[in-house]
This record gives C-alpha cells, sequence and structure tokens, in this order.
C-alpha cells in the first residue's frame, strides 16, 4: 500500500475555491474545501437518498436511508435500509470500511479496511490501497486507487444545492467502479454513481433522529 501524496495547490486555486464559495446561491456554509478535514458523526445522523437506475438498466426509484447506530472510539455502525431490506456498515473513525453484513451472514470484508477517504481530502489528492476481499464468491487480493477532481463542484439534488469534492474509485486498469461527492455540510456524499450496480444515489434529506 502506499501513501497519497497531496500537491502544491496554487493560491490563484485558492482564491478561485472562495471566490465559487460566495457565489454559490443558497448553498449551506462550509469549511474552505482546500483542507477539508474528517467529520465526526453521531448516534441518529441519517441520510435519505433516492436511488435511481442508470438509464441502461431501468427499473423504478428506490428510497434508501443511511441512519448511524452506534459511534465510538472503535468507529461507527450505519444502517442502510429500502423497501424492508437492510445492510449494516461497519466503518472506522477514518471512514474507512471494514465490511458489511446482512444479519448475522457477512456479505463481504476489506482486510485492512477499505480506504474510502483519506483526510485530509484536498483536490487533486489520489491514494492507492492493496486489501483482501471476501464476500464468499470473489474472494481474492485487489488494488484499488482513489482520486479526487480537480475543482470544486456545485451540486444540486433534492436535498439542496452543495458544495463538494468528487471522488472516484478505480479498480483493475482503471476500471471506474464508483463515483461519490462528498460535501462537507453533509458529512457525507450527496450523490454516488456505482458504475458496476448501475445506479445513482441523490440525497433527499439528511438530520439526526435524535433532534
Amino acid at each position: 500500500m502506499t501513501g497519497s501524496r497531496p500537491g502544491r495547490r496554487p493560491r490563484w486555486r485558492a482564491l478561485a475555491l472562495l471566490v465559487l464559495l460566495a457565489g454559490c446561491a443558497g448553498t449551506p456554509k462550509a469549511p474552505p474545501p482546500a483542507q477539508l478535514a474528517r467529520p465526526t458523526w453521531t448516534v441518529g445522523d441519517r441520510w435519505v437518498f433516492r436511488r435511481t437506475p442508470m438509464l441502461t438498466a431501468g427499473g423504478p426509484s428506490l428510497v434508501v436511508t443511511h441512519e448511524v447506530a452506534e459511534a465510538g472510539a472503535d468507529g461507527y455502525t450505519m444502517r442502510m435500509s429500502w423497501l424492508g431490506q437492510e445492510i449494516t456498515r461497519y466503518w472506522t473513525p477514518d471512514l474507512h470500511l471494514r465490511e458489511q453484513t446482512v444479519g448475522p451472514r457477512l456479505l463481504n470484508r476489506f482486510d485492512p479496511p477499505a480506504m474510502f477517504f483519506v483526510w485530509p481530502l484536498a483536490l487533486g489528492k489520489t491514494w492507492e490501497q492493496e486489501f483482501d476481499y471476501r464476500d464468499g464468491r470473489q474472494d481474492g487480493r485487489y488494488v484499488n486507487s482513489w482520486r479526487v477532481g480537480p475543482r470544486v463542484e456545485a451540486v444540486s439534488v433534492m436535498a439542496g444545492a452543495f458544495v463538494a469534492l468528487r471522488i472516484e474509485r478505480l479498480g483493475r486498469e482503471a476500471q471506474a467502479l464508483e463515483t461519490y461527492w462528498y460535501a462537507p455540510a453533509a458529512r457525507y456524499w450527496v450523490r454516488f454513481e456505482d458504475h458496476l450496480g448501475r445506479y445513482t444515489d441523490e440525497l433527499v434529506e439528511f438530520g439526526s433522529t435524535r433532534s
């Protein structure tokens, strides 16, 4: 596994980011996206998405809810539910994905946990990771790489307008696996594209069940 290398960022680009932030009408306030710190989740934090199949896949839209069930020093337990189904995700404090389960059954596991985020996030940042993957069907040793887009993007979804960083997850031979737009105002992604599953998630609402 090799570490990421955040490159030096010209001063004019930092200025452009501030101009973009000021000009995005309706965008919630967010910290400067040049260096995004790791968010903190609490029990009850919830994000609701509309899942839509990509054009070639067809099928109806679904409502998918992500909710933090447990939060502690070891990380987070998140429940993903839709149409009476539920998947439990186990994240480290740095939002690296350990495993997913369906009830008592293991769905898949990453060893070491998959590094979906490397903090602080920065424009143009990249990282790569080799891990063992287990799901009982495609077990093996894999290498994934991630890259943050070169610019801040204004993303409009049903939940509103957000300033976001686009992150791409790539597999062997730079195969596109997933793309997600992380928005600091939501402390999560507001748009997600699964290129293998052929669907798109867009944020409908977010908040906390404890508020």
